[in-house]
């Protein structure tokens, strides 16, 4: 039982406090780790913290953290998480310069950086207090719920979500629950719970698979997110742990340190400078002379030392090395869309961006599909200036299939979403279910001639789910679309249900904010919140988690490809799951750009989404063997409840 854990571990803990010689090597046997271990890879690390890490033995032989290579690359990720286990329950405590330097004028305005400086409560409530599911600055939320465990866990949600977690793992291993985290924050910033929590986090992220291929930003990623924010720290503390300590136990016959120190080799000079550079006080512009570099350098390092209350030297000394280590310099980078284009024509005080990473309720397995009233307007007919740009939109592709870097697609960019014989089979009455609950999305590109073409899924009275590339470019470099117009069931010339404008979106953090496209093809998914209730006449899909046994199963695509003939009207593709990952799936369905956004179903049950189609073939296989989806899973069904407000 849990509780009984608790209290064996609380036990272990009491006696540890007394003699310490328990985690030395027994008869000449070398253990994993020891509390000297710890000691050496972070001398300042509290003796309660690591006491809790060394009594946990079990805990990390069952989450199989049972190797040297594992075992530094978790111990690299708590110590980057907490300060070197200086503390499990964030910092903070900010000065008005860090809070300027820390944050942008946006999320924290001069004015109140002023009133807040010095004071951690009011740091915390106003940062955190309307993000991750708190309930207002005018709450206790965003202290009661900041960064907390080994791991760090921020905002109500996250708490509520890990605790759902957490307590499903222990019922299915037949183990007593643990007291409910939402209810209970405090326990979270306490051993072992704060331990026990980040332990169960690594098993149910599978991060043991990063660690063992020696995946270091990987590993940062799934740990962090996919800003990766942080990743130099981990670094430094991963070279660390892996140099004072796991490099010599080898004799635990684990893994060959060849290539792990072939790495870290590369890594003895510039992580300080990467973590400089991240802080915002050092450029990566090139200089002509070493002696320009070192003054530059020096420089950033003064500018760094004077806004974390150091003595300005100029030095990389110890002092500044430790600061630079501190959670408080990267934890939190800007969650936000980068580009002022958003603006328009959303209304960006109340566009949310919410991190990937929520957990579903276990009792809540699908969104119900609404059937509607399929009433339909007086008049029909598309207005002029949808009709003309209908007729000269163009499919719409992520930049990470087209392999461009901009926008616009590059000149010799060929799409390749038909494999084999083309399947596709006209929608001649959209009026009827579901095609009703399928429309048509019209936007405008930055800096683009035309319109280009997308398509989405009614899934409630007033939202849209489709790609997230039919709302924002994606990566931090991207740039937000623009004009978006909405035609539920259009077809050619017929707009049944009227049309509806956007007043709102929300997308995965991982689409905008990671600095690869590559990464953010795997969060390729948002919804629109309409500024009209049209679902009550189209209804709605059902939306649901798609299972890892499901793979060889049907699937059926039905949007609005660009280049099928006449314009505007909806075509069908049946194809088969040919591979399920975490976080996409593989088919052979048929579809050309203007299909994406398009609900991916089972031919069984058509009122059912489980997928949102994103993109045709390109780069390595399954990329470029299969067209692929982004897959709803259990967590991303919690967030587009979130989303909803369901």
């Amino acid at each position: 039982m849990f509780y009984d854990r608790l209290i064996a571990l609380r036990a272990r803990l009491a006696v540890m406090f007394v003699a310490m010689s328990f985690a030395m090597p027994v008869h000449g046997e070398t253990k994993l780790l020891t509390f000297e271990d710890v000691k050496r890879i972070s001398p300042g690390a509290k003796d309660e913290f690591v006491h809790a890490l060394i009594a946990a033995e079990s805990d990390f032989e069952a989450a199989g953290i049972n190797t040297r290579l594992k075992m530094a690359h978790f111990i690299a990720q708590v110590m980057t998480e907490t300060g070197g286990l200086d503390r499990i329950d964030e910092n903070m405590n900010y000065s008005y310069a860090a809070l300027m330097r820390v944050f942008s004028r946006k999320r924290v305005p001069e004015a109140k950086a002023r009133e807040i400086a010095g004071k951690p409560i009011a740091v915390a409530n106003w940062v955190y207090g309307e993000v991750n599911g708190n309930l207002g600055r005018h709450t206790m939320d965003g202290w009661n719920y900041r960064g907390s465990g080994y791991i760090q866990l921020t905002g109500r949600g996250n708490f509520r979500a890990r605790g759902l977690e957490i307590n499903k793992k222990l019922r299915e291993r037949g183990q007593q629950e643990i007291p409910d985290i939402e209810d209970n924050p405090q326990t979270v910033r306490e051993v072992p719970v704060g331990l026990i929590a980040a332990i169960e986090y690594w098993r149910a992220r599978r991060i043991n698979a990063a660690a063992e291929d020696h995946d270091r930003y990987r590993v940062r990623v799934l740990v962090n997110g996919p800003a990766a924010h942080g990743y130099a720290q981990s670094k430094e503390w991963f070279n660390r742990a892996w140099r004072r300590v796991f490099r010599d136990k080898e004799d635990l016959g684990f893994e060959d340190d060849t290539g792990v120190s072939a790495v870290l080799a590369n890594d003895e000079v510039g992580l300080f400078d990467e973590m400089l550079e991240a802080a915002g006080h050092l450029s990566t512009l090139q200089f002509e002379t070493d002696e320009e570099e070192q003054i530059a350098r020096e420089e950033a390092i003064r500018e760094f030392q004077e806004t974390w209350g150091l003595e300005a030297t100029g030095e990389l000394d110890d002092a500044t090395k430790d600061a630079l280590l501190d959670p408080r310099i990267w934890r939190n980078g800007e969650v936000s869309f980068s580009d002022p284009g958003f603006n328009a024509p959303f209304d960006p005080n109340q566009t949310v961006i919410i991190e990937y990473g929520a957990q579903p309720d276990p009792d809540i397995d699908s969104l119900p599909s609404f059937e509607g009233s399929g009433v339909q307007v007086d008049d029909v007919r598309l207005l002029q200036e949808e009709q003309d740009a209908l007729e000269t939109a163009l499919g719409m592709y992520p930049i990470y299939e087209t392999g461009g870097t901009d926008i616009i697609p590059p000149s010799d960019f060929v799409p390749f979403g038909v494999i084999g014989q083309d399947d596709r089979r006209a929608v001649t009455d959209t009026t009827v279910d579901p095609a009703r609950a399928i429309v048509k999305i019209l936007l405008r590109k930055p800096g683009a001639a035309e319109d280009s073409g997308c398509t989405g899924a009614m899934i409630g009275e007033s939202y849209v789910l489709t790609a997230a590339h039919c709302i924002h470019s994606g990566s931090s470099f991207g740039v937000a679309m623009q004009n978006l117009r909405v035609i539920p069931a259009m077809n050619r010339g017929r707009a049944p249900f009227g049309r509806c404008g956007v007043n709102q979106a929300f997308v995965l953090s991982g689409w905008t904010n990671t600095p690869s496209l590559a990464e953010a093809r795997y969060y390729d998914m948002g919804v629109l919140n309409l500024d009209c209730n049209v679902g009550k006449q189209t209804g709605w899909f059902g939306v649901r988690p798609l299972g890892d046994d499901e793979v060889g199963s049907a699937t059926r695509v039905q949007g609005y490809p660009s280049d099928l003939r006449p314009k505007g009207r909806q075509w069908v593709s049946d194809g088969t799951l040919g591979i399920l990952w975490d976080a996409k799936g593989f088919y052979d369905n048929d579809t050309y750009g203007g299909t994406s956004g398009a609900p991916v179903t089972n031919a069984k049950d058509l009122n059912i989404l489980f997928g949102v189609h994103t993109n045709g073939l390109h780069d390595v296989p399954p990329w470029s063997t299969h067209n692929a989806f982004t897959r709803i899973t259990p967590a991303r069904l919690a967030l587009i409840r979130r989303w909803i407000g369901q």
